[in-house]
């Protein structure tokens, strides 16, 4: 062994050594200690998140609790009389009577016991549970440990009540000297084996170009693709999780860590994390739209110029126009809908190109030092998320030839694969302990999602639904499965002309064993079928060549395949574009399915493609184009049309908000939807005052005759805001309200709006009518569930308007309040951008200008507003407000009730996308925390 092998075998151990010491090295917690009283003997707010402490010590004397006699002498959660929006109800409690001290924990009472005279009580709470203890004596214990969202007491000013709270910050951390050490020494003998290695191959092997000549000259198929990320980035609707991801990263300037934010209890993301410190530098340089977008773009030029520059050369000999633009086609049909925005498939889809083609370099060049690239990038892959585990497939296919490797280099070559594989475990761990991850990982397991494997198939039912689904998700899984299919018949039949039957093989296994690996993922998510775009376009391509080069050789043949595709492509079309949240606001087709004047696009698919394979059939196919261009004028045409469907909205909707509208002003300055909506601050502002001597009643009754648990929308219900009910009553009821005068120039930009709620066999009606009384016309209400609701109405035309509600005494009840147009401002004006909000995961890329509220050094900030989304998506938004979910927000809404703020939206006011919320405390919050 020479010298030189004897220097890559030590420093592939070292960096293997220095990357799990590494992980084992210890980190510095902050720790954070809050203290009550703080200025007075008051209630004050402390919305821990976690819930529960690292440590809390509680301490009174039996003066005190003699002092208070009977009542509340403390609890960490707002007590049960307390006006909240919701209780959690698991705080630690003491409470007074009779001369007898009582101490639970939720429901389970630990002690009472006779206070005594002269004695001292201490509760406290940790990791070990709770203990009470007099005098230093122990008298009981639970395992448990207590929410804390306040201190709340009836107890007066002179007391000795003290309560100490240190916050669980365990994720609170930076590296510690030795990890900041061993961080400089792992990549340093791991650069310095790869350099050894490369040298030791250049001793004795000719020097082979990675990057073909002329790489860098544009093409046909590069136009193409860059056309469409850059219309994408522009007019293209963001994925489902940007809001989720781009409040994770705005947050993690307040805790110093990237936490989950909106569930998990902000358990941080690692080890699969890495990436989102690259994008936190770019939220902190910016947070337009465009901007947010932009990295995404850019990654996906770098994936396609190795796509065709690399990759598809070594699975095709004498690359066809058909195949590149087979390529670019159905890449740029993957890459729109799963890649640009802040989801990590880019990162995968990188990954494994880049693992994919080290691996064939490795064994066509006998390369230890490709071979050792390609395990350090499938390892950060893998730390990417866990799909990433797509680039360990490569390694799997190409198992052949790295067992002929390892035989030609021998035992030198395992330091060198373990020095490269440890290397990622800088990334994985850069600030959090061994312990803070397994702690992460267990809290995200315990409250989920987590899907085994025979759970798969809910993946699936969610893509083959038509809705859940939709077309540019269909799209690019047709084609590909298709491809595989075709390939793996050709392969098997040794039909490939023009294609590298070892590298193609390899690529189809890859595209196999990641579905198989699917399986495996706890979440079942169809977003993660991105991670195999480039391999998939790919395949594709594959295809088109190996069919454009004669792989189908007879008539019949040929004709098979274009109905082959036609049939794949009208079931994908057969289902409506779906884009997320508000991006499909004036889209075409987001509904139902494309048509062209009436007549659904997959049936002209389908009815074409049978059309040309039967013309074929009767001798045509010597003088019609290769059944392979089919490939590519599908996938390039679902491209087509998404982009077009996605830029209508601009004509459309040009004169009140769009996605792509709001990111075009993004360049100039604009902060989203909020740009275009207005709030409602003061309600009784605009309602309106009746005629006198009008209206009828007949059994409702005022402010009454609606559900306790039920009340309407402040200030509905006060002589303000007066509501009519019918509830309890056996026999039909009615009411017709007096005639509401409608302003001069209503002109119907801002909506007639009509407090409800009832259910079973009842009506409401609003009548609009002239200056003289004539109706002229009439809108029947929707009631909903049961619950309040608002309903919007267009008052355009109309000099006076009521409304007429019926029960027809057969169980149901119904109750109206009175009709109001709005008083608007924008909601800029009414809440500045620089004051922090608590958001919601859905509509968060929407408002790039918004701060969400800190969750740091242990607890949720108080703010006081809430933006979310409007009632017919706001199902989704339930994990951050449980504490089954470990939402953020739970601490708060047990402090604080909601109470709503209208908006519209400017130039669609009918539409109620985005809803507005007033956090009113039952408390103001403890000195020290952020305001």
């Amino acid at each position: 062994m020479t010298f030189r092998i004897w220097l890559i075998t030590v420093c592939g151990l070292l960096s293997m050594v220095s990357a799990g010491l590494f992980v084992l090295a210890p980190v510095e917690t902050r720790t954070v200690t809050y203290e009550w009283p703080d200025a007075q003997v008051a209630d004050r707010t402390l919305p821990l998140l976690p819930y529960e402490p690292h440590r809390m010590d509680v301490t009174f004397r039996c003066t005190d609790v003699n002092t208070l006699s009977e009542g509340l002498l403390l609890s960490t959660t707002a007590p049960p009389d307390a006006p909240v929006e919701q209780h959690i109800g698991t705080g630690l409690g003491v409470e007074v009577a009779d001369d007898l001290v009582s101490v639970h924990v939720g429901d389970e009472t630990l002690v009472t016991s006779p206070a005594g005279r002269d004695c001292e009580w201490a509760v406290s709470s940790g990791p070990h549970g709770t203990v009470v203890s007099v005098d230093g004596e122990r008298i009981a214990h639970t395992p448990y440990t207590p929410v804390v969202t306040g201190m709340f007491t009836e107890a007066a000013d002179q007391t000795d009540l003290r309560v100490e709270v240190v916050a669980d910050t365990r994720f609170d951390s930076t590296p510690g000297p030795a990890r900041l050490a061993l961080a400089v020494v792992a990549p340093a003998a791991a650069t310095a084996m790869l350099v050894l290695l490369v040298r030791e191959q250049a001793s004795t092997r000719r020097r082979v170009r990675f990057l073909p000549r002329g790489w860098w000259r544009p093409r046909g198929p590069d136009v193409v693709v860059l056309g469409a990320l850059a219309g994408w980035l522009v007019v293209g609707a963001p994925t489902v999780d940007d809001g989720y991801i781009v409040t994770m990263l705005k947050a993690a300037a307040d805790s110093d860590f990237v936490g989950n934010y909106f569930r998990w209890l902000n358990a941080p993301e690692a080890p699969f994390s890495w990436f989102y410190e690259l994008y936190r530098g770019v939220v902190q340089v910016g947070d337009a739209l465009w901007w947010l977008r932009l990295p995404s773009v850019l990654l996906g030029v770098v994936v396609w110029l190795l796509v065709d520059r690399l990759l598809l050369p070594r699975l095709t000999r004498g690359t066809s126009a058909a195949a590149r633009y087979g390529a670019a086609g159905a890449f740029a049909l993957w890459y729109l809908p799963f890649g640009i925005g802040l989801r990590p498939e880019p990162w995968v889809m990188l990954g494994t190109v880049l693992v994919f083609l080290l691996l064939e370099r490795a064994v066509a060049t006998r390369s230890a030092a490709a071979l050792a690239v390609a395990v350090f990038a499938a390892g950060l892959t893998v730390a990417v998320t866990p799909t990433g585990v797509v680039a360990v497939a490569p390694f799997v296919a190409a198992a052949g030839g790295l067992v002929r490797l390892g035989r030609h280099y021998g035992v030198v070559l395992v330091p060198v694969v373990l020095g490269a594989a440890a290397l990622p475990l800088l990334v994985m761990f850069a600030d959090q302990s061994l312990a803070a991850v397994v702690h992460s990982t267990e809290v995200r397991t315990a409250i989920g999602p987590a899907f085994g494997v025979f759970d798969e198939f809910r993946r699936y039912e969610d893509l083959l639904d038509p809705v859940q689904g939709g077309l540019n998700r269909r799209m690019p899984l047709v084609l590909l499965w298709l491809a595989m299919l075709v390939l793996a018949v050709l392969l098997t039949t040794r039909r490939t002309p023009g294609l590298a039957t070892r590298p193609t093989r390899r690529a189809l296994l890859v595209a196999v064993l990641f579905f198989v690996a699917l399986a495996f993922t706890p979440t079942k998510y169809t977003h993660h079928f991105g991670a195999l775009g480039a391999i998939a376009a790919v395949l594709v391509a594959a295809v088109v060549h190996t069919v454009r080069s004669g792989a189908l050789r007879r008539p019949l043949e040929r004709s098979l395949f274009l109905v082959a595709v036609a049939a794949a492509g009208a079931w994908a079309l057969a289902a409506p574009l779906r884009w997320w949240f508000v991006a499909d606001l004036g889209v075409p087709w987001s509904r139902e399915e494309p048509d062209v004047g009436g007549v659904d696009l997959a049936d002209l698919v389908l009815g074409g493609g049978i059309l040309l394979a039967v013309v074929g059939l009767l001798g045509a196919w010597r003088r019609l184009p290769s059944p392979a261009w089919s490939l590519p004028l599908l996938a390039l045409g679902t491209v087509a049309l998404e982009l077009v469907s996605l830029a209508y909205p601009l004509h459309s909707r040009q004169h009140t908000y769009s996605v792509a509208g709001s990111t075009l002003a993004s360049f100039t300055g604009g902060c989203g939807v909020e740009d275009w909506l207005d709030v409602e601050p003061d309600v009784r502002a605009g309602l309106l005052r009746a005629e006198p001597g009008t209206g009828s009643q007949h059994g409702f009754r005022l402010d009454a005759g609606y559900p306790e648990d039920r009340p309407p929308p402040p200030p509905y219900g006060t002589p303000d805001a007066p509501v009519w009910g019918s509830a309890d009553q056996d026999s039909p009821t009615s009411w017709t309200s007096p005639w509401y005068p409608l302003p001069p120039g209503t002109d119907g930009s801002s909506p007639l709006v009509v407090p409800l709620t009832g259910h079973g066999a009842v009506s409401a009606t609003v009548q609009f009518a002239r200056a003289d009384g004539s109706v002229v016309r009439e809108n029947r209400l929707r009631l909903g569930d049961g619950s309040w609701r608002e309903a919007r109405l267009d008052p355009r035309g109309a000099a006076r308007v009521r409304v007429v509600a019926v029960d027809h005494g057969e169980g149901g009840r119904l109750a109206v309040g009175t009709p109001r147009l709005p008083q608007v401002v924008p909601l800029g004006d009414y809440l500045p951008a620089s004051q922090p909000i608590a958001l919601d995961w859905v509509n968060a890329f929407f408002l790039p200008c918004r701060r969400p509220a800190a969750v740091a050094h242990g607890v949720t900030q108080p703010v006081t507003h809430l933006v979310t989304v409007g009632p017919r998506l706001r199902w989704l938004t339930g994990m951050s407000y449980t504490t089954e979910a470990g939402g953020p927000y739970a601490p708060l809404l047990d402090v604080a009730t909601l109470v709503p703020v209208p908006t519209y939206l400017r130039g669609d006011a009918m539409r109620q996308e985005i809803s507005v919320f007033r956090l009113d405390y039952v408390a103001p919050p403890l000195e020290g925390l952020p305001r």
